[in-house]
């Protein structure tokens, strides 16, 4: 099996397919630890996930 280089996020209401960057540690709903893959981000850019869903949310500021 090889390895997921890119996902799919929510970017202001539109869905972009970016580059993986890195896989963090994370906490889902149900309290188990889980290497998630954590997304490329643009200037300006937040990262907006919640434990448990399955797509990321990026907030962009001006």
């Amino acid at each position: 099996m090889t390895e997921q280089t890119h996902m799919i996020v929510l970017v202001q209401s539109q869905f972009e397919y970016r580059r993986i960057v890195e896989r963090r540690n994370m906490m889902d709903v149900d309290g188990r630890i889980r290497l998630r893959p954590i997304p490329e981000l643009h200037e300006g850019e937040v990262l907006a996930g919640k434990p448990g869903e399955s797509i990321y949310r990026i907030i962009k500021h001006e």
